[in-house]
């Protein structure tokens, strides 16, 4: 695998963080009394990423890098834009992100109408939301499934599994894997000198980053790791990002490289 590529998923670990503080919040009567009582958490800050922090090179960087893999594009687009503050821009790129199997994507979006950024405040629509993400049983997005589950009142319990029948229809992996399939297969279709969708190690691609020349080496973005091999065998795709999210939702490029690596045939 290419140096230059790195998964970013963030760790659902702030998510339920978030949670407990949103919680907590909601009925001071069940905090202890502390000396000096810390600044309550915005709803917006319970509901951010680090990773929503994005440079304008590595947003451009990622934006490439992307083009092949919708979930990927969507996602990038949903955290750019939950960085910025704007939450119904965010809600509306993470649910195109959704529709291709990205459960990152999902799990964002619960936290969303969990604390009412971008969406309608609605706690049982944000479990059904956490139900989805969790539906390949990633232990961070279980753990947040069901740490959402006992704080809701049965009347909402009731109407979060109504309501997620709906989503499951159109979201869950089911559907939304071949979806993602499809993409992915049109994308594999059209690599350059290969009319048939085969690629070679020497297939060479690079960018340009805006600068004066496409031979200026600092002015150039390497492209190649977007046609990896692995990315563009969705059982492949599929089988590392199952690896990542068990294995606790951040990778390092080396860590990668080992998953890539257990991962051939």
């Amino acid at each position: 695998m290419e140096r230059g590529l790195v998964v970013l998923l963030a760790s659902a670990g702030l998510a339920l963080a978030a949670l407990a503080g949103s919680a907590s919040a909601a009925d001071p009567a069940t905090a202890a009394p502390t000396a000096a009582t810390p600044a309550e958490a915005t709803p917006e800050q319970l509901a951010s990423a680090e990773t929503d922090r994005i440079g304008h090179r590595d947003f451009d960087a990622r934006q490439r890098m992307s083009a092949t893999h919708p979930n990927e594009l969507w996602r990038l687009y949903g955290t750019d834009a939950a960085g910025r503050g704007q939450w119904q821009d965010a809600s509306r790129f993470f649910r195109r992100a959704a529709r291709y199997a990205d459960k990152y994507s999902q799990h964002r979006l619960s936290l969303m109408y969990w604390h009412g950024l971008g969406v309608a405040h609605d706690r049982a629509l944000a479990y059904a939301w956490a139900d989805l993400a969790a539906e390949r049983s990633y232990p961070q997005f279980v753990v947040l499934r069901e740490k959402m589950w006992q704080e809701l009142d049965e009347g909402e319990r009731q109407r979060a599994l109504r309501q997620g029948v709906a989503i499951f229809d159109e979201y869950a992996d089911e559907v939304a894997k071949p979806r993602m399939e499809r993409q992915v297969a049109r994308a594999r279709s059209r690599i350059t000198g290969s009319p048939a969708g085969l690629t070679t190690g020497n297939l060479l691609v690079f960018a340009s980053r805006g600068g004066s020349s496409l031979f200026d080496p600092s002015d150039t973005l390497d492209l190649r790791p977007m046609y990896a091999d692995w990315r563009l065998d969705t059982r492949r795709y599929w089988a590392v990002e199952d690896a990542v999210w068990q294995s606790g939702g951040n990778v390092e490029v080396g860590t990668l490289e080992k998953i890539m690596s257990s991962q051939r045939p």
